[in-house]
Order: C-alpha cells, then sequence, then structure tokens
C-alpha cells in the first residue's frame, strides 16, 4: 500500500490507498474505524476481515449465546446496540438488556452498511492480510 499522503505517483490498479488499515470487522476493528470515522473527517479506511461477515466471534458463536453485558455498554458510539430508550428515543442504561449472539451480528452488519454509506470505508471480507 502507498501512503495516502504520496500524490507525486500514481497507485497501480492492484494498490490500493487509505489513510488507515484497519484488519478485522470484529468489535475493537469496528469500534476504531467508528472513531476514525467521527474524529477525522477526511481518512480514508480500508476494513480487512477472513469472515464473510464483520462481528468477529459472534459471527461463529452459538445462537443462543448472549452478551454478558447490558447492551447499552457495547458496540459503535455512532449507533446504539441497547434497545431500551427514554421517552426522547435516547439509549438508556437496563441491566437486562443482554443482545443475542444473532442481534449482535444484525448489528454490526448496520453498522457496515453505514461506514459503506461514508464514502470513506473500503470494506474486504472474506480477505487476509
Amino acid at each position: 500500500m502507498m501512503a495516502a499522503n504520496d500524490e507525486s505517483k500514481e497507485a497501480p490498479s492492484n494498490e490500493l490507498r487509505c489513510d488507515y488499515l484497519v484488519v478485522g470487522a470484529g468489535a475493537a476493528g469496528m469500534a476504531f474505524v467508528d472513531t476514525l470515522l467521527t474524529e477525522d473527517p477526511t481518512c480514508r479506511v480500508v476494513l480487512v476481515d477472513r469472515r464473510a461477515k464483520a462481528g468477529g466471534h459472534w459471527v461463529d458463536s452459538y445462537p443462543f449465546v448472549r452478551l454478558h453485558q447490558p447492551s447499552h455498554y457495547y458496540g459503535v458510539n455512532s449507533l446504539p446496540l441497547g434497545k431500551a430508550r427514554d421517552a426522547k428515543g435516547r439509549e438508556v442504561f437496563d441491566r437486562d438488556d443482554l443482545a443475542s449472539g444473532p442481534e449482535v451480528v444484525a448489528y454490526y452488519e448496520k453498522v457496515l452498511a453505514q461506514f459503506e454509506a461514508s464514502g470513506r470505508v473500503d470494506i474486504r471480507l472474506e480477505t487476509s492480510y
């Protein structure tokens, strides 16, 4: 990969330009990309994961597995995972709101769609780096 600020040379068609290469579309990778998009309005990201879906180990977990912490504390900052809302529609703490594995995977699909809609994230699933 070539650095994004190296404008003096054209990148060959098989190379990607980015400011950040994020390997892994699990909880940490997704949260990092979300923060990058929020904090740096011009950054370009390439996100790669060997799995066919975002969500890390949640993609492979059994469907009966649930979060061991309230959903309010999990996920990315720009999209709440928890179901509990106040009168204004804001996410609120509910200790019994423990998202299931399929709910977490569906949530990360929404987050991935949000990244894609930004036009700043090149998503490469089923890819190894």
